[in-house]
């Protein structure tokens, strides 16, 4: 009779309120921040922090496992925004201001680069993605309903928005601004018009 190979011991992980693994997390998203990717060790992190390497992995098992909380965060602080955007008086406008905050991009270009080198934290990333792209179709059609019709779909008017949110703000971190008064003119007087209470 084959004899049972006993299971490994379940490590003890630190509570996830605890005040130093919330410390990890902030050093972590204040290096992607100030430093980007190439700034993310356990090492650094935990020199940021204040406290000591092997603490971070009593809260962490592994790295990816903290950058899925600094993931997690990210989502969440983006969901509330979003909710405040929607509640807002001009609420396309404010969804567009949430899009083109140069400090979300920022942290998205950083979160891309580690994606294309960790399969955990890609998976998490599409995931959060696809989930917060849908809430906002779903959002931009309720909010602009029958005045863009059939040939301007919400999907891709979102995406239109998205991309040139994006490239205002990567272009302007590196000094070139040539054209974005025109484009940001041409959004500014799009969300002037599709702001406005429909027609019934």
């Amino acid at each position: 009779m084959k004899k049972k190979t006993a299971s490994p011991p379940t490590r003890r992980m630190g509570a996830e309120d605890s005040k130093q693994r919330v410390l990890f997390i902030d050093a972590a998203e204040e290096l992607l921040r100030s430093e980007g990717y190439v700034a993310i060790s356990a090492r650094q992190v935990a020199a940021k922090a204040g406290l000591k390497t092997q603490l971070l992995y009593y809260y962490f098992r592994t790295m990816d496992d903290l950058i899925l909380a600094v993931v997690k965060r990210i989502n969440e602080r983006r969901l509330h925004r979003f909710n405040e955007a929607l509640a807002a008086p001009e609420p396309l406008r404010a969804l567009w201001e949430l899009n083109s905050d140069p400090t979300n991009a920022t942290l998205s270009a950083e979160l891309t680069t580690i994606a294309t080198h960790r399969d955990a934290v890609r998976a998490e990333i599409i995931h959060a993605a696809r989930t917060f792209r849908a809430l906002q179709r779903d959002a931009v059609t309720r909010l602009i309903g029958k005045r863009a019709g059939k040939d301007f779909p919400a999907a891709g008017l979102l995406m239109i928005a998205t991309g040139l949110a994006r490239t205002l703000v990567s272009e302007s971190s590196l000094g070139l601004t040539d054209g974005h008064a025109e484009a940001r003119a041409i959004v500014d007087r799009w969300l002037h018009e599709l702001d406005k209470p429909a027609k019934r």
